[in-house]
């Protein structure tokens, strides 16, 4: 009894010592590249006691990711097991055909030249945003504490946001493809942060903003005059109106600044744009 015992415990431990061997060249094989595989039949393992079926292990090519369009770019799900019967067999996934994207269907006289001039300026309407965000996380400061200030240029970062989204939704409207691009902010220097500048600054930067978005509207009317797209135009003349009358809101804000001064009359006016933000 005793002897059978030990002979159990013997092929026991056999038998996991050639599962813990299959295990590890599995492994092995799943970090091979896809042209080198390996397979393991009984015909290279000891026979093992209480083993009723052979085992096998059949090379497989380990699961592997490529960008589309590169040769063999189809995943096939069910190569990844050490069997036939994989619970993922017949689970594949095959890229759509093509690199290029369809060809828009409500397209209808779009040149390109205005197709890339207006992703041009959606550039230009996020650069007038993050700036206009900047100021806006300066007066925030607990060191600045001009609430109003803060208040009014995030207000103004929203708008300028808020048209570059427009225009996105007018580009593909008219069957274009939007193509954003980095944004390069205008670089701004408080020469002064005790407060009797900062104001004053903030403003005539503003000022600067709005005529420079007013120009790119502007090249972009003539632009479509000379595609001859009534209708681009039209959409330009909305945004035209709007920056004439932001120009003057903003000069009149310098004048009253440059009036009223820099101490006082900042903090008077801090308030009168926190009411407005309130309302």
């Amino acid at each position: 009894a005793a002897a059978v015992k030990a002979a159990e415990e013997k092929s026991f431990r056999t038998l996991m010592t050639m599962l813990r061997a299959v295990a590890f060249l599995a492994a092995v094989g799943a970090m091979m590249p896809l042209t080198h595989g390996f397979s393991l039949s009984r015909a290279v393992m000891p026979a093992a006691r209480g083993l009723r079926a052979p085992l096998k292990c059949t090379s497989r090519a380990p699961l592997g990711l490529k960008m589309a369009g590169e040769a063999g770019d189809t995943i096939d799900f069910g190569k990844v097991g050490f069997d036939e019967a994989t619970q993922l067999s017949g689970m594949v996934f095959q890229p759509e055909q093509g690199t290029s994207e369809p060809e828009s269907r409500c397209r209808v006289d779009w040149d390109v030249r205005c197709e890339k001039a207006l992703n041009d300026h959606i550039n230009v309407e996020y650069t007038a945003s993050y700036a206009y965000h900047s100021l806006f996380a300066y007066f925030d400061r607990d060191t600045v504490a001009l609430k109003g200030f803060a208040a009014f240029m995030d207000a103004q970062s929203k708008e300028e946001r808020g048209h570059a989204h427009e225009f996105m939704e007018y580009q593909n409207a008219r069957g274009g493809q939007v193509v954003l691009k980095p944004v390069a902010v205008p670089e701004m220097q408080f020469s002064r942060v005790d407060g009797t500048s900062d104001a004053l600054y903030a403003m005539e930067l503003a000022l600067q903003l709005e005529k420079f978005v007013y120009r790119k509207l502007k090249a972009l009317h003539v632009l479509g005059e000379e595609c001859s797209d009534p209708e681009f135009c039209d959409k330009i003349e909305q945004y035209l109106g709007e920056q004439v009358d932001a120009i003057k809101s903003m000069a009149e804000y310098v004048a009253q600044i440059r009036r009223l001064g820099t101490g006082h009359g900042v903090w008077h006016m801090d308030k009168e744009l926190m009411d407005a933000a309130a309302a």
